[in-house]
């Protein structure tokens, strides 16, 4: 595989250290690390209580717990995510993201072909 072909290597541990939140407002921070033509991957995270509010996204995500606990609700329903789970959500389903414990997540988010909204960034 050339180099080329590589959209980012991460040391994720490292990562989170680095971009852990300060005290602010929001208790959250995030960070794209990859930035391609379909794929972003966003590094978020977020103080125990923090809430990314209900919001939707141009394409499927997924959400990956790599420290601590989130609750994310799709719909009506509420799904515990612990450290080494991944939830996967479809287009335009509305999600919001809740904080049990201090931690962080890797978000995914994919569109296809068509689809000229730029995905939003999580903002802090």
């Amino acid at each position: 595989m050339a180099a080329q072909e590589i959209l980012g290597h991460f040391e994720l541990a490292r990562e989170i250290d680095r971009l852990t939140p300060g005290p602010g407002a929001s208790g959250r921070r995030a960070e794209t690390l990859v930035k391609a033509d379909r794929l972003r991957v966003v590094l978020v995270t977020m103080l125990s209580g923090a809430v990314l509010d209900e919001h939707t996204a141009p394409g499927p995500i997924t959400i990956h717990s790599l420290r601590g606990r989130f609750m994310v609700t799709v719909g009506d329903a509420e799904h515990a995510l612990p450290a080494g789970d991944v939830i996967a959500i479809d287009t335009r389903v509305p999600h919001a993201v809740r904080a049990l414990d201090d931690g962080a997540f890797l978000l995914t988010i994919g569109w296809g072909p068509g689809v000229t909204e730029e995905p939003a960034a999580v903002q802090p």
